[in-house]
């Protein structure tokens, strides 16, 4: 081998093209294209978009005390590395959220439909949403609000309101869940990987 090899020739990268133009673009109709212009802002890319959703929601908790309506906005993201259909929540904004309002009774035993009803509207109406702008939203309830003849108003109530509602029964043990949900229980448990347990209060 020479101590001194000749350099080797330089050359760019159209010399691995094979003489295709890659930065060609079709005029007029064509059944597919190979870029997007350069001045298109990335939010109306429509792939960007396809992969990106933001949905206004809305979350109804009706238990046997207390009524609470609240407004948020979520963003979501296609796993697309994956290959996937499936989305993931990267954020979530709370819109609004009403006062915890008592909740009606018209007897002993079965809520007052009506009165439920305009506990809900009036928290859309402070929240300035229309309920055609709600994307989606879950509805809870619990204790009283699970007799049959009450989940059977409030279902017709909520129907009327309009919009695509998920309606959850919540017993004891979803109760439970929902509140290591929201006491950040499950969180920390999940970022500490260890078993989070109640705290027993101390004897006298």
């Amino acid at each position: 081998m020479a101590d001194d090899p000749a350099p080797k020739p330089s050359h760019t990268v159209a010399d691995h093209v094979l003489g295709l133009d890659l930065a060609h673009a079709h005029d007029g109709y064509a059944d597919h294209d190979h870029d997007f212009p350069d001045e298109l802002p990335l939010t109306e890319n429509p792939i960007w978009i396809a992969d990106h959703v933001t949905l206004t929601t809305v979350g109804i908790d009706i238990g046997s005390s207390g009524t609470q309506v609240i407004f948020s906005r979520i963003n979501l993201r296609r796993l697309g590395e994956d290959l996937s259909s499936r989305y993931v929540v990267t954020s979530r904004e709370t819109l609004f959220q009403s006062a915890v309002a008592l909740t009606p009774y018209r007897s002993e035993a079965h809520i007052d439909e009506a009165g439920l009803g305009a506990i809900i509207d009036d928290a859309y109406n402070a929240a300035g949403v229309d309920p055609a702008g709600i994307d989606t939203g879950a509805v809870i309830l619990t204790g009283e609000a699970l007799r049959r003849e009450n989940a059977q108003a409030i279902a017709a109530i909520v129907a009327e309101k309009g919009g695509d509602f998920v309606c959850v029964t919540a017993g004891h043990h979803m109760e439970s869940m929902l509140a290591a949900y929201g006491s950040g229980a499950a969180t920390l448990s999940n970022s500490t990987d260890r078993r989070i347990r109640r705290s027993r209060a101390s004897p006298p």
